[in-house]
């Protein structure tokens, strides 16, 4: 009984879980929280409010930026913020004042707000540009800010996004917007976007990656992603226009091949539940296995970083139905890894 409680014991002070580290708990560092309201883009006339999740101990960190979903805010992926700060990263979340939780509720017409900001040409374009904005921001700040000078690693950067965000990080990692929905039409036509690839990300994330449809992406969009890009989704996560879930799933196979992408399906998952603003001072809708499916994302994120950001190679052998197993749990109990 005494050697069984000193497994015990062990296993909870080194966070191992089923004979190995738990990625899905917070780790060493000590966290703190800056605010920079007022960042106004001057050559867009935009302001970009960001919210800096940062290790306190010295040292130098990589860089991870953070795009909220439409009607969402600095604050909507709060713990998922606070847990990769923990781990040594330094993480800019990003709030996207076209389409945040204020243009949300402006009226009380919510579903229509969120139908036109998904298909508002200058929302959809600028959100990538956003997430560039805030890379530039970083190089600044790391010259110039007292709290954050020469501690931001900004030659490994990394991006992140749930929904519109995720379109936001996979037009960062490459991929082209289609112009086919956006709005107004006369201002855009049809077709194939621009390239907005930040070439100095070197990984991206996509929770709910979108598929084929409205008002995102075509079939072609997907060939010129160049970044590693690892993508969750699950059984439950609908996309936009009525696009069953399986959508995100079957699009995994028009990606480019980079050689390190990654899909993560997982049973149950529903849209909200990749949201996660504990701690934060603004609160999500509730949703219904947001603390199982979050436990996987915040195990695999941090995998997937650990890995471009900080040359760490555990995520090529725990990136795997097998290895990630532990972190299954509840009505999220079946996963399927697709690499290609």
């Amino acid at each position: 009984m005494k050697k069984l409680f000193q497994l015990l014991f062990f296993c909870l002070v080194t966070n191992i879980v089923f004979g190995q580290i738990d990625y899905s708990k917070n780790g060493q560092y000590e966290v703190n929280v800056l605010e920079f309201k007022n960042n106004l883009d001057t050559i867009r006339n935009r302001n970009i409010p960001i919210k800096v999740h940062y290790p306190l101990e010295k040292g130098v960190y990589p860089l991870i930026i953070i795009s909220h979903g439409a009607g969402g805010d600095w604050d909507t992926h709060f713990a998922l913020a606070h847990h990769l700060a923990t781990h040594g990263f330094i993480v800019f979340c990003l709030e996207h004042i076209g389409s945040n939780t204020k243009m949300l509720k402006r009226s009380i017409r919510i579903f229509k707000n969120l139908n036109d900001m998904i298909h508002d040409g200058e929302e959809v374009l600028g959100r990538p540009k956003d997430v560039s904005y805030a890379i530039n921001q970083a190089i600044i700040w790391n010259q110039s800010n007292e709290s954050l000078k020469y501690k931001i690693d900004t030659q490994n950067i990394g991006v992140l996004g749930h929904s519109f965000g995720a379109f936001t990080s996979m037009v960062i990692a490459g991929m082209k917007p289609s112009l086919d929905w956006l709005e107004p039409r006369s201002n855009y036509g049809k077709g194939l976007g621009n390239d907005m690839k930040d070439k100095r990300v070197k990984a991206c994330i996509a929770l709910s990656p979108q598929g084929v449809g409205e008002p995102f992406f075509v079939k072609e969009s997907f060939s010129s992603l160049s970044t590693p890009l690892l993508g969750i989704s699950g059984t439950k996560d609908k996309q936009q226009g009525g696009l069953p879930p399986i959508s995100r799933y079957n699009a995994f196979d028009y990606w480019s091949s980079t050689g390190n992408n990654i899909f993560i399906w997982l049973s149950n998952a529903h849209h909200l539940d990749f949201t996660d603003s504990d701690g934060g001072e603004t609160h999500g809708i509730n949703s219904r296995n947001r603390k199982e499916v979050e436990k996987v994302v915040r195990a695999t994120t941090l995998l997937y970083f650990n890995k471009h950001l900080k040359n760490d190679n555990t995520a090529s052998t725990l990136m795997t139905n097998d290895g990630l197993k532990p972190y299954l749990s509840g009505e999220v109990n079946l996963m399927e890894v697709r690499k290609k």
